[in-house]
């Protein structure tokens, strides 16, 4: 456990905090790129880190991430239009390119070059395995693009799914770690999920008993968690972290490799991904229709949003509609309680 102090240490994300700070400094996977429209497409917006963005495909396909908001009035440039390498500010014309630099006041004669003067907050961004990532650190400072070995892969080997999850970044991660929540919060789907279903991993891992054990890794942690199997055996879960917010879970023998990652969207929400990859072999039709519908690592979706199905509010409504029906049949036992009392 975590103090209160070292816990808003850790989960403060905005960029004058420590945290906010040091995430800064790793390429942040944003969105995907199918989620970005074509060149002069509409903007996109992006809350990360604390920040609100917005995302756009210039006229020459040139992503630009920069502040949602114009210099001028501060009016949000999502309701702006994207055009001729820029998006325009839809109340007085102003217009900002990919790097955030204005570049056209129609109110100003050119000449006296006032446009240059205005520049809007910019983040660098590139376009990896199927990611748009975004780099909002010291530009002295900007890293190797990501090499992880999924973001590599031909589009056939690899399905990546996105959703909001209303949790801060660190909570998330700590469940991505921990072994042990697999023997109680996913033992009911061990047999019926298709991506599972028929493998020792789902077999051995109903055993309630866990062990775990930890080693350093240059890049982060490993995490071991050593289980019963046969007679005289021990079935292990090694989930490596990676910093600063990687998670790999451990894999089923035969099956794709699954990850995770964690991004905050603010210091109470972050965005959960999920990867699944296979390094030698296209994913097959059974296991993309198993992930499109929510099995496996992935979540099902209300369309057209990364929210899932299964969230606070509908959850909140689901309670609400068993307490009224749990309300209804008492009130139906009552009143053959009392029928059979003055019968």
């Amino acid at each position: 456990m975590v103090t209160e102090v070292e816990n808003n240490l850790l989960t403060s994300t905005g960029p004058d905090a420590q945290m906010g700070q040091l995430l800064r400094r790793y390429w942040i996977p944003m969105m995907l790129a199918s989620e970005l429209h074509e060149p002069d497409g509409p903007p996109v917006r992006v809350s990360l880190l604390s920040e609100k963005l917005l995302a756009f495909r210039d006229t020459q396909g040139r992503i630009g991430l920069i502040d949602e908001f114009c210099a001028h009035r501060r009016v949000s440039l999502w309701f702006g239009r994207n055009e001729e390498n820029g998006l325009r500010c839809p109340y007085h014309g102003w217009k900002y390119d990919v790097t955030g630099q204005c570049v056209d006041v129609p109110s100003e004669p050119k000449e006296n070059g006032f446009c240059q003067k205005m520049k809007l907050k910019a983040y660098s961004c590139i376009e990896l395995g199927g990611v748009i990532w975004t780099y909002m650190g010291p530009p002295e400072l900007k890293p190797e693009p990501p090499a992880f070995e999924w973001v590599s892969l031909p589009a056939s080997h690899c399905f990546i799914s996105r959703r909001t999850q209303e949790s801060n970044f660190l909570q998330a991660l700590e469940g991505g770690i921990d072994s042990s929540h697999v023997s109680f919060l996913h033992s009911g789907e061990l047999d019926t999920d298709p991506l599972h279903k028929n493998t020792k991993g789902a077999k051995y891992a109903r055993s309630k008993t866990t062990t775990f054990d930890i080693l350093e890794s240059p890049g982060g942690l490993i995490i071991g968690a050593r289980r019963d199997a046969e007679p005289g055996q021990n079935y292990w879960r090694i989930t490596p972290w990676i910093m600063p917010w990687y998670t790999l879970i451990p894999p089923y023998s035969g099956n794709a490799l699954n990850g995770h990652v964690w991004v905050p969207i603010d210091d109470h929400n972050c965005m959960a991904w999920s990867i699944t990859f296979h390094p030698s072999r296209p994913l097959s039709e059974e296991e993309r229709d198993a992930m499109v519908n929510g099995k496996g690592v992935h979540v099902d979706l209300i369309p057209g949003t990364t929210t899932p199905t299964a969230n606070r509010v509908e959850l909140c409504r689901a309670s609400l509609a068993s307490a009224k029906l749990a309300g209804s049949l008492r009130s139906v036992a009552r009143n053959f309680a009392y029928i059979a009392q003055i019968i």
